[in-house]
């Protein structure tokens, strides 16, 4: 079984490359062994910015050890899994993460997040709030709106906060039109925090949008949109 590690290049010779992989922990007596005891050959791929960034596979490798430790998995089987799945979601042949392009990778990682969210994987190496864009942090809002996960710190269960004032909109949350109202999903601690930091001060803090209400977030959270 391939197993991929991203390192920096620190000499060149013209015949001997020298590559530090950091604190990478490596198997090196397990690898031995898949390769009859000698030493294993490397696929060598450099990093152009069209293929996925080294930004990318640092976090697809912290969400993956997440999950791996939460399934008290290896990672590299977790990874392989996760590799097949999304080759088949997107009808490609076997990928390897080094060869996605910069848009896979973004896709991987959204897959990786919905299945961390949907499960409730303690995500501990992967900080979602810090190490995503802003882009993908919205789509990391919508996933925990559906699973009613705290956007914050991913307790279940939690509830839906609104951003928007709600007497501005008539008053009585049961007879209001929901949609497209500004919302966030937070546990009961993060809920109070919000409310006394003021809505500008708590989005900007912790890089939320919010997310306006759709006819899915109605619907998993029974909310009235007429």
């Amino acid at each position: 079984m391939p197993r991929e590690y991203t390192g920096e290049v620190i000499a060149y010779d013209g015949q001997n490359l020298t590559i530090n992989v950091g604190q990478t922990n490596i198997d090196w007596q397990k690898l031995l062994r898949y390769n009859n005891g000698q030493v294993p050959k490397v696929d060598l791929v450099f990093d152009d910015q069209e293929r996925r960034s080294l930004l990318q596979n640092k976090h697809m490798h912290a969400l993956i050890g997440d999950i791996a430790s939460w399934q008290g998995e290896d990672p590299e089987e977790v990874k392989l899994w996760f590799k097949w799945a999304f080759a088949n979601a997107f009808e490609l042949e076997n990928i390897k993460t080094s060869h996605m392009t910069m848009e896979q990778a973004s896709n991987f990682i959204s897959i990786l997040i919905a299945f961390a969210v949907k499960h409730g994987v303690p995500l501990t190496k992967y900080r979602p709030l810090e190490m995503l864009t802003l882009d993908d942090i919205f789509k990391y809002e919508y996933q925990c709106l559906m699973n009613k996960r705290c956007v914050l710190c991913g307790t279940n269960p939690s509830d839906m906060h609104h951003l928007d004032t709600i007497g501005a909109n008539g008053g009585n949350r049961q007879k209001i039109n929901h949609l497209k109202l500004r919302v966030v999903q937070l546990c009961r601690e993060h809920h109070q925090m919000a409310g006394n930091m003021g809505v500008e001060t708590f989005l900007d803090q912790y890089h939320l949008t919010g997310i306006r209400v759709n006819t899915e977030i109605a619907k998993i959270h029974s909310l009235n949109i007429k």
